[in-house]
């Protein structure tokens, strides 16, 4: 077979759309002497075996106890139960193995929102919208360095993503928020937002018998075939048993690698820092066995921050309450940044600051429009001052630098533009004065082992890695090619959307004959 399009798999599949996988994992250092960039990728199109750390051949499992799988899931988030369901609705027999005595991974501890295109919610709101703005407003983060593939697939596939997970019981809304650099309301928040998405997908995987479940089943590693390097499946230990799992395809839905101390300080040095908000079971070692096989990794040092996390409630604050106004001060009393952007922008500067910390400084006319400062008050985290040198005082900055903050501040608002060139700003900034303390946190990693639209992990020379497929958080995500650049839902549509086309294409193809999928740009309307 030559290359095929994503439109003559999707035929084959007998499916409109494209699909995803998620977490599970261990912790483990990254191999002695593979690249350390933010994009990296073996030398040449196989691997050394006599340099494998984390792989083992057929004969090597023997004495392990063994069971079958037309596919097999490693990872139970919201990419690992996409993958399994859509593998099932093929016909497949599925075993989904999670290392955590869990399922959902980190969809289970996101906001459960992702942007979607011209979904019935969108529709029923009088939104118009485009699958080329929706494009647009993913990749200008990015400067639009990231792969137009990978971002039009999930683009193309969002409408059909929302109706066949609400066919899992899934319950989505559409906010009436226009999120920050969306051009269109287009986010969908699923009720009770990542658990309650989890809880619909788990729900109907439990009722699929077709789908055996493994918790507290940890991978070690990839089982190959004795006579070539082909994927027959993996190995670990599932509570005290050594077994060996083999299928005719294998999905590694195994998250990102920000609980995983060495890689995130390899990849992602400015976040190390950082208060992680993650998933247990995001430590990486799914991308370190692919790459193990000359997997092409890319965007290592990409990941979704939030500059907004509360150091003395350790939740994550309000936003809004700096999008309405507010600014944002360091232990020095001096601003640093605009404060209207991005919340995972402006994660970095935030951590860039003496001992991680900055003060969220805000008036009256901030608290007016915040949904959180009641609860602030009764937690008792708010400094206060009823002038500016009296709000110094409380947050310990130096009293001059403070008030030379907010006059400049206040001279901004009177040009209609401030130093940092925002112009978003409040109709005036007069105390009294009021501040919470922040830090940075990390959500999720951004980069993983490149992949096609059909979820087959490709090599530098983007030959197919035989038997192995992969979704979700060890991928190469669409958010930048290095740093905090983030679209609000990026990680979780990726995973939704790319576990239900790994699935699907696992339980489809045979690995000798499956092939390279290309993306076609002339398939679409581009920009309409």
């Amino acid at each position: 077979m030559g290359n095929l399009t994503r439109r003559d798999l999707l035929k084959g599949l007998g499916i409109g759309s494209v699909m995803v996988a998620s977490a599970g994992a261990l912790s483990a250092c990254t191999p002695a002497g593979k690249a350390t960039g933010g994009n990296a990728g073996a030398a040449s199109g196989s691997a050394d075996s006599a340099a494998y750390q984390y792989a083992k051949r057929k004969s090597d499992v023997t004495s392990m106890t063994q069971s079958e799988a037309d596919v097999l899931v490693i990872g139970g988030g919201g990419a690992g139960l996409c993958a399994a369901l859509s593998a099932s609705e093929q016909g497949a027999k599925v075993t989904i193995c999670e290392k955590m005595s869990v399922l959902g991974g980190a969809t289970m501890l996101s906001s459960g929102k992702i942007p979607a295109v011209g979904t019935k919610q969108q529709t029923d709101m009088g939104e118009a919208d485009s699958v080329g703005a929706c494009v647009i407003d993913i990749m200008r983060p990015s400067n639009y360095s990231v792969r137009p593939d990978l971002v039009y697939t999930v683009t193309e596939q969002s409408k059909d993503i929302i109706e066949w997970t609400e066919s899992h019981g899934a319950v989505w809304t559409i906010d009436e928020v226009l999120y920050f650099g969306q051009t269109a309301h287009r986010m969908h928040t699923t009720n009770d937002a990542g658990k309650g998405l989890t809880d619909a997908l788990i729900a109907s995987m439990e009722a699929d018998q077709n789908i055996t479940e493994m918790l507290s089943c940890e991978i070690l590693g990839l089982v190959l075939a004795d006579d070539d390097d082909s994927v027959i499946g993996a190995y670990g230990k599932n509570g005290k048993e050594e077994i060996a799992i083999f299928a005719k395809n294998t999905v590694l839905a195994s998250s990102g690698f920000a609980n995983n101390p060495d890689m995130l300080a390899q990849y992602c040095p400015e976040a190390v820092d950082a208060v992680k908000v993650v998933a247990p079971g995001a430590t990486g070692e799914g991308i370190l066995w692919a790459q193990e096989l000359g997997a092409e990794l890319q965007n290592m040092g990409a990941y979704q921050g939030h500059a907004f996390h509360g150091v003395d409630n350790s939740q994550t604050l309000e936003q809004g309450v700096a999008n309405n106004g507010g600014i944002i001060v360091n232990q020095e009393g001096n601003r640093f940044m605009s404060e209207y952007g991005g919340y995972s922008e402006l994660s970095p500067h935030v951590l860039a600051q003496t001992d991680h910390i900055a003060y969220l400084c805000f008036t009256d006319a901030q608290i007016e429009k915040s949904v959180k400062y009641a609860g602030w008050e009764e937690e008792g985290i708010v400094f206060k001052g009823a002038t500016a040198s009296e709000l110094a005082t409380a947050i310990g900055a130096d009293e001059a630098t403070f008030e030379k903050t907010i006059a400049e501040y206040q001279a901004a608002i009177e040009k209609g533009e401030d130093k940092f060139n925002r112009a978003h700003l409040p109709a005036g900034f007069d105390g009294p004065y009021y501040a919470v303390k922040i830090t940075g946190e990390i959500r999720h990693t951004q980069g993983g082992m490149s992949t096609d639209v059909a979820g087959h992990v490709l090599r530098p020379d983007k030959s197919l890695i035989k038997g192995l497929y992969a979704a979700g958080g060890c991928t190469e995500g669409f958010s930048s090619r290095g740093g905090a650049a983030y679209m609000s839902g990026n990680g979780l549509i990726q995973a939704l959307v790319f576990g239900k086309i790994a699935g699907a294409a696992a339980a489809t193809e045979d690995k000798e004959s499956a092939a390279l999928v290309e993306w076609k740009k002339s398939e679409i309307d581009a920009y309409k």
